[in-house]
């Protein structure tokens, strides 16, 4: 009815707004469907077989292999079967399962060696490498140590960004190279500045292809 003009986003905005709507979708992709699956199949009900296959089915299409899968279905069989079980007691111990799997390999972080602390993080694509990567940069700040982060994932420039963000959230700078530069090259420039500036550690995001 009256005659006000839209103001118009410029194309840079548009872009950049476009971007982040990406970034964040291609976020929740990653870890949305197991969380889904779980939410549609644990209601506050009693445990029965139907609901144990259907479990160990979501968890083999989320890549977490029949063994464990079998092993962790079994243990509820044993504990809970016939008892009211709830989507949240489900995550606390599959998470609890996991944590006991690797536990056996876990190793102490020493960093008492030659200075920089290399770490190199490796994965099929959507596993979480950067998210995790920016999460242990942060720990380290927190105990006081000195961190250099490495996009090496140069060919994708959401991962570069997303980096970015999650540097800046931790506090923790942020090395990137020009978009499909070498990551080889970029690794070894990580390093040496690290070492340069006499940090503690550096770690390096790589590309989700192995």
């Amino acid at each position: 009815m009256f005659g006000f003009s839209k103001k118009e986003n410029s194309p840079d905005k548009t872009e950049k707004t476009r971007f982040f709507a990406k970034l964040k979708g291609a976020l929740h992709k990653s870890s949305a469907p197991l969380a889904e699956s779980l939410s549609g199949v644990f209601t506050k009900k009693p445990l029965d077989d139907e609901t144990l296959v259907r479990l160990e089915e979501i968890l083999i299409k989320a890549d977490l292999g029949p063994e464990l899968a079998a092993r962790f279905c079994e243990q509820l069989r044993r504990e809970r079967f016939g008892k009211d079980i709830s989507e949240p007691e489900i995550r606390a111990a599959l998470a609890e399962k996991i944590a006991e799997v690797f536990a056996p390999f876990a190793k102490a972080l020493d960093l008492s060696g030659p200075r920089p602390f290399v770490i190199l993080m490796v994965g099929v694509n959507g596993a979480g490498k950067t998210t995790t990567l920016a999460k242990f940069a942060k720990w380290l700040k927190d105990q006081g140590k000195s961190a250099l982060l490495v996009a090496g994932d140069t060919f994708r420039a959401a991962a570069v960004e997303q980096l970015k963000i999650w540097g800046a959230r931790a506090g923790v700078p942020v090395l990137a190279g020009e978009p499909n530069s070498d990551p080889a090259s970029l690794a070894f420039k990580g390093v040496q500045q690290a070492s340069a500036q006499n940090l503690d550690v550096v770690l390096i995001d790589t590309a989700g292809r192995l």
